[in-house]
């Protein structure tokens, strides 16, 4: 699934790959792996993770202050705070986590997993997503 850097194609010319194609691929890409995994895209925090994602994608040097920087920018996007922010998609994970597809979140987060007690942090979880996006670039 995730391992598979590019399997899911969606008609976007790889070496010309415009800005909207980029986004609107990297969204279709999180979405198919998120729901892999069960998150819930009823939650909130699924779409700010979503958005998360994005930025980091474009600009991975968000990922070394993610309270300072990302948080903020999906809140201004969403038009709410980054406390909100940070709280909604760390309860999204917390969810798939708990009810989630235990096999496939093991697969994917396997150096993370470990005997699947302890959940990811925020900051682990959206850089791995980008990590294997970026695999392919």
């Amino acid at each position: 699934m995730f391992a598979q850097c590019g399997a899911v194609e969606l008609g976007c010319d790889k070496v010309n790959m415009d800005g909207e194609c980029s986004r609107v691929n990297i969204y279709k890409r999180t979405t198919y792996h998120m729901v892999k995994c069960g998150f819930q895209a009823r939650q909130k925090g699924y779409r700010y993770l979503r958005e998360a994602v994005w930025i980091a994608y474009q600009e991975p040097e968000v990922l070394d202050s993610v309270t300072k920087r990302l948080y903020p920018e999906v809140a201004k996007r969403f038009h709410t705070t980054d406390k909100q922010v940070e709280r909604a998609i760390r309860n999204t994970i917390e969810t798939a986590w708990n009810r989630g597809e235990q096999d496939t979140l093991k697969m994917v987060f396997q150096e993370i997993y470990g005997d699947g007690t302890i959940r990811p942090t925020n900051t682990e979880v959206i850089g791995k997503i980008v990590g294997f996006f970026r695999c392919g670039d």
